[in-house]
């Protein structure tokens, strides 16, 4: 089976979601709503051959992501504020459309190589763009462009999933490259884990530190003779890191210990972490008496509002719209029923990458199986580090944290499933249904 950048039997269709893989981590964090880029190439091709894909069988897997998409489009739309007007459709519409792409690209499937050199050059992207705005305009973090007009958190919180999906990848396929290929692979993660110092995302680090030890596991059931040597390259790259920014995430600590101990002595909510607290202590406090369908949007921002104003909490949780906690801003608005939603769209994709023996052991050809397991683990650490960002952020109600998701997913598991089926020994009857997930 060819791996090649762009083999000449691609179709035309092939092709356009090959360019959409790349650019989706290609641009993420280097233009202005990068990912946007792709994720409309995946559109245009979707709705040029809606006369093709629609009758052909896809895999009980992709029905049931296909299902999760659209649920969460209800999801969101039953916890829209109903003063956006048209805006409120806005999140909705992109879990519609995602749906629509991930039925184009699993028939269409993009090719490998280009996804990883994507990630390559988005990686080295994102830290230009940190450097530049730290060291060259002065600005306090790192944010993506335009500068002090986008925000800190979602734009460090991706680059430090794209250098994971990055360093699993680049693990797992080490043996097709020199040494100056993975040299090259080695800065371009060390470029987007710096530009997440750079961006100040205490929220990004969390869930790297909750998805190592997974990590570890799953590598250890995998190849146990190679722990020794990852366990100490993430060493030597994680104290790089921080020996590079020591100022500053020495800083951020201190700040973050300093806030959390005004806010258990004093009750003060005014800052960054004492403002979450509270909020979440406010939230728990609202599940309790609505535990099984929330409250929904309007009357969970009255109730706010007027617990608030009676002085059971701090008025720096009026203004926002959000608990800065996934979990529990599903939970208070949407309860139980919403909760399991939102933990299928978490636990769906893990079950579908999961890199079993048995999935990585269909593949004979040890380049393939290399390749499979690396869009496997690179596939997994999207909804593991989501649900660690969810920890702080309510990563979904951004424009960047719905895109990244959905497409991220899509590029990944469509590719996936073109190896995979590349790889199967079909008759001519069965050459066109897709692999098993």
């Amino acid at each position: 089976m060819s791996l090649s950048f762009l083999p000449k039997n691609m179709s035309g269709l092939e092709r356009t979601s090959t360019a959409a893989a790349f650019l989706v981590p290609g641009v993420a964090l280097t233009l202005q709503s990068g990912y946007s880029y792709g994720a409309a190439l995946f559109l245009i091709g979707a709705l040029a051959s809606l006369h093709k894909w629609p009758r052909v069988p896809h895999d009980r897997a992709t029905w049931l992501l296909v299902a999760s998409m659209l649920t969460m489009s209800l999801l969101w739309l039953s916890m829209a504020d109903p003063s956006e007007r048209s805006g409120q459709w806005d999140r909705p519409a992109k879990f519609v459309m995602a749906a629509i792409c991930l039925l184009y690209a699993t028939i269409y499937p993009p090719r490998a190589r280009p996804f990883y050199w994507g990630l390559v050059i988005g990686c080295l992207g994102a830290g230009a763009v940190a450097m530049w705005q730290v060291h060259v305009e002065g600005a306090p973090r790192a944010s993506g462009f335009p500068t002090k007009h986008t925000n800190a958190i979602q734009w460090g919180n991706l680059a430090m999933l794209m250098a994971v999906m990055l360093l699993v990848q680049a693990s797992s396929i080490h043996q097709r490259f020199r040494w100056p290929g993975k040299l090259l692979a080695a800065v371009a993660v060390l470029a987007a884990l710096h530009a997440s110092v750079l961006s100040q995302s205490r929220g990004g680090w969390l869930a790297l530190l909750l998805a190592i030890p997974l990590g570890l596991v799953l590598l250890y059931q995998i190849d146990r003779r190679a722990l020794g040597r990852v366990v100490l390259g993430l060493v030597v790259l994680l104290a790089l890191v921080t020996a590079l920014n020591y100022r500053v995430v020495a800083e951020r600590m201190h700040i973050m210990e300093k806030e959390v101990q005004t806010y258990d002595a004093k009750g003060d909510a005014s800052s960054s972490v004492g403002q979450r607290m509270e909020h979440w202590r406010f939230a728990v406090d609202m599940i309790k008496e609505k535990p099984l369908i929330g409250w929904g949007f309007g009357p969970y921002m009255e109730e706010k509002a007027a617990r608030v104003a009676a002085g059971k909490y701090q008025q720096s949780i009026v203004e926002y719209k959000f608990v800065h906690n996934e979990v529990l801003d599903v939970l208070v608005k949407r309860g139980i029923v919403g909760l399991i939603a939102l933990l299928v769209f978490y636990a769906l994709p893990i079950w579908m990458f999961w890199p079993t023996r048995e999935r990585l052991a269909r593949h004979a050809d040890a380049a393939v199986r290399a390749q499979v397991l690396a869009l496997r683990l690179s596939g997994l650490s999207i909804p593991v580090l989501y649900i660690g960002f969810g920890l702080t952020q309510v990563f979904f109600a951004h424009n960047s944290g719905i895109m990244f998701y959905l497409f991220m997913v899509i590029v990944t598991w469509s590719t996936l499933v073109g190896i995979e089926r590349a790889g199967q020994q079909t008759s001519p009857r069965t050459a066109n249904l897709p692999a098993r997930p």
